[in-house]
């Protein structure tokens, strides 16, 4: 049970709650938006929101008069922020550069953030109209949700923790922008070991540098393999091995793809030819997990839906405005186009199932589900792949985001409507400050995205699924696809696996979508996300009362230090004259 809230007199729904998470919200997006585009995933910035807006009241009560922040307020401040920073899942790191580098189209600023914030408010109203069936199914907890408001509870208790938790977190941020900005050069130190070259590089030897085998040291991604646990980064670790030790110097030595400068790195050579076993294991392992989902739903509860006339108020202004962008911006027929909306609120009711019971939003999974789908919908379409299933995803993970408040919510006692705008508002600042930053990080995604710098495994695996199924098996290197049936048969079984073992046994069966993903990301990265696990496995073991209570908040500090500097320092880098 979660501890009384304190009744504050305060009404929750504060201007200033609503402007602090507005602010926040638009800081936070950037550091989901670098690590989207660095590492293909993002953090729900609910506990970091709730921990930076209890600072800086707790801050401005201290120099000027003014009313006692509460814990309502705190969790409609969080709302908003968690929603800026969730904006992201309406394509911004997957869909919509793709759909630029396949179509060698532009997307102008507006149209873009019109089209994110109308995918985003469906997603609000999707979300709304399960979110009785979903909270008050026992089965379903919701853990990010009680943990963002165990954090506000801790926060208001007046225990010396909180007061720690916020120290922590504080000295991680400022310990990580520090070395960005004064030690702004990363050492990186190869692995030292080589392998003789066969085949078409007989006579050379493959460096460790070549194949990414590097420790390249990250406040963030240390801190983020902390947060993903020692499962998915093991996970990592051995899809790296396997794609970039293993098959990377085979595939080189049969000719299948050009080697590298001998000093360099060549993820930029490879990528091409791993992207499509790892695609097809990540969407193997999507498709599977998501009918296991559907399956054991129907066979445990029913969902229904529960609206007011808010919702379709909403919902009858939303529809249309999303059909007629899809018709206009990207000329996709008026059928597939109107399929896109109920298809939202079918990944959205399997997306939330999964975020209740583990607290992981399945957005990428979902995204290749919803391209599958409209595959079969408008057959041999790119645009049409892309941008419906932009919609369906879209909107499934925001309506996560906003069940996950709408969980803490309920324990605080916070009005579910208000927390409704609080996302709208956080939602309308999120999407204008990302496609911003966005374009002035990428202006040409062709060139810079899927490179060392930005590896964007989003926008990959996107891409290739997108050729895959509307240009058929002629778009995939003939050589690869017997690497994808391999892939798929694996992670199929291995997914199957879930049903057959007995549950103490789940731990160790390894995350196939994470295996893919180390096929599309440098190895270095997934290098240094098992050591950050590793090393808050080994914390907890020696001192779990301290991990439990500060680990999370110091790893939160560094993912959001390092983010916000890297942005920043990008950003000074292209203006700098």
């Amino acid at each position: 049970m979660m501890p009384n809230t304190p009744q504050i007199s305060s009404p929750p729904l504060s201007i200033r709650a609503i402007v602090t998470g507005m602010i926040l919200g638009s800081i936070l997006v950037l550091c989901n938006l670098y690590m989207g585009l660095r590492i293909g995933w993002s953090i729900n910035m609910s506990v970091l929101a709730s921990l930076l807006g209890f600072i800086a009241w707790k801050g401005i009560g201290a120099t000027i008069p003014c009313r006692a922040w509460s814990p309502r307020e705190a969790n409609i401040q969080q709302t908003a922020a968690s929603a800026a920073g969730g904006t992201l899942s309406a394509g911004l790191v997957s869909a919509i550069p793709a759909y630029m580098i396949l179509s060698e189209s532009e997307f102008d600023y507006w149209p873009m953030v019109i089209w994110m914030i109308s995918i985003s408010l469906l997603g609000i109203c999707v979300a709304s109209a399960i979110r009785p069936a979903m909270l008050h199914n026992e089965r379903l907890r919701f853990p990010a949700g009680i943990a963002t408001a165990e954090v506000i509870n801790d926060m208001f208790s007046g225990a010396r923790i909180a007061r720690h938790k916020t120290l922590a977190l504080l000295s991680a941020m400022a310990v990580t922008i520090a070395h960005r900005i004064f030690i702004p050069v990363s050492y990186k130190i190869p692995l030292g070991f080589s392998i003789p070259g066969q085949g078409a590089v007989a006579g050379s030897s493959i460096s460790a540098k070549n194949l990414g085998f590097i420790i390249d040291p990250s406040y963030m991604l240390l801190a983020f393999g902390a947060i993903i646990g020692t499962k998915s980064a093991l996970s990592l670790f051995a899809g790296a091995l396997i794609a970039w030790l293993g098959l990377g110097p085979y595939i080189v030595g049969q000719g299948w793809e050009q080697a590298g400068p001998a000093d360099g790195h060549w993820f930029s050579y490879l990528i091409d030819w791993l992207v499509w076993p790892g695609v097809a294991m990540m969407l193997a392992s999507a498709v599977t997990t998501t009918a296991i989902s559907l399956f054991k739903s129907q066979k445990k509860a029913r969902i229904t839906l529960m609206w007011g006339w808010q919702e379709y108020l909403l919902l009858s202004v939303l529809t249309p405005i999303l059909i007629g962008l899809q018709v206009y911006l990207f000329d996709i027929s008026w059928f597939a186009a109107m399929l896109a909306v109920p298809l939202a609120f079918i990944f959205a009711i399997v997306a939330a199932q999964v975020v209740g019971e583990t607290g992981i939003p399945p957005i990428g999974a979902l995204g290749k589900l919803s391209q599958l789908s409209f595959s079969v919908i408008s057959p041999g379409n790119l645009t049409t792949n892309l941008m419906t299933a932009n919609v369906a995803s879209g909107a499934a993970g925001q309506a996560t985001d906003l069940l996950n408040d709408f969980k803490a919510g309920q324990l605080l006692g916070t009005n579910p409507r208000h927390q409704m705008f609080a996302q709208a508002m956080g939602i309308l600042v999120g999407c204008v400050t990302s496609a911003g930053v966005f374009m002035l990080l990428i202006p040409n995604p062709a060139e810079q995205l899927m490179t060392e710098q930005w590896p964007a495994p989003g926008v990959a695996a996107w891409t290739a699924i997108a050729q895959a199924l509307t240009q058929g098996l002629e778009a995939i290197p003939q050589s690869a696809r017997y690497a994808m049936f391999i892939g798929i048969v694996v992670a199929t079984l291995n997914e199957l696996m879930l049903l057959v073992v007995k549950p103490k046994w789940h731990p160790y069966l390894p995350s196939m979508s994470a295996m893919g993903l180390a096929f599309v990301l440098p190895a270095q990265v997934s290098i240094m996300l098992c050591i950050g696990a590793l090393l808050a496995w080994v914390l907890r073991q020696l001192a779990p009362r301290w991990s439990k209570r500060f680990l999370i908040a110091l790893a939160a500090g560094c993912i959001a230090g390092e983010s916000i500097a890297g942005v920043l320092g990008s950003l000074l880098f292209m203006i700098k004259p």
